[in-house]
């Protein structure tokens, strides 16, 4: 396989310039419905590609043990400011290079997924699965831009299901209602789970 890497994107430029369509301003409804819910509760968690979100502040001041990985200096920067009064991790490496230590307990997911070039997804879906522990869960949001460029990218569901298939991943029987972006597009969220017994990746 080709160096994965060798397809990302210049992020620092997109944050300097503000071409991030794929960022909210606060946090995801879809977050809260899981927090809410406890379906998201208090773990060692891993938040790729994280930006500028809100979520890993949230995740620290609700108990989690959080590690937040991103490749963008800008990104890092306001995340250090946002944990700052936190015990989280802050990394800055391309994700497509980075190993953790130990595998995570659960993964989430709102806007790396989104905003990675398709070529590189399957290399991503498959660090995803080795990131997490048997028995986590990934929750992720498929974006849905119904158009052929990005970042944000389209996330078909048909081709989230190939890339994130049975026995690797236990998808749940039905999905919830989609949740509005700010910037006119819908996000599909989803909790899948790595089943105990699953394949290995």
């Amino acid at each position: 396989m080709s160096d994965p890497s060798s397809s990302a994107l210049d992020w620092e430029s997109r944050y300097q310039e503000g071409r991030t369509g794929w960022e909210r301003p606060a946090a995801n409804p879809a977050f809260l419905a899981w927090r809410t819910s406890g379906a998201l509760s208090p773990c060692r968690i891993l938040v790729p590609g994280a930006g500028r979100s809100a979520e890993p502040e949230a995740l620290a001041e609700a108990g989690f043990s959080v590690v937040v990985v991103d490749a963008a200096e800008s990104a890092v920067a306001a995340q250090r400011t946002r944990l700052a009064a936190h015990a989280a991790e802050i990394v800055r490496a391309d994700l497509l290079a980075w190993e953790p230590e130990r595998p995570f307990d659960a993964i989430y997911d709102q806007t790396c997924l989104c905003a990675l070039p398709p070529a590189v997804l399957p290399a991503y879906a498959e660090r995803l699965h080795r990131w997490l522990r048997p028995g986590g869960t990934l929750f992720v949001l498929f974006m849905q831009t119904g158009r052929d460029d990005g970042p944000p990218f389209h996330c078909d569901l048909d081709a989230m299901r190939r890339l994130f298939p049975a026995p690797l991943w236990q998808w749940p029987d039905a999905l919830p209602e989609t949740v509005p972006h700010p910037f006119g597009f819908a996000e599909q969220p989803a909790a899948l789970r790595r089943p105990d017994q699953g394949a290995k990746s």
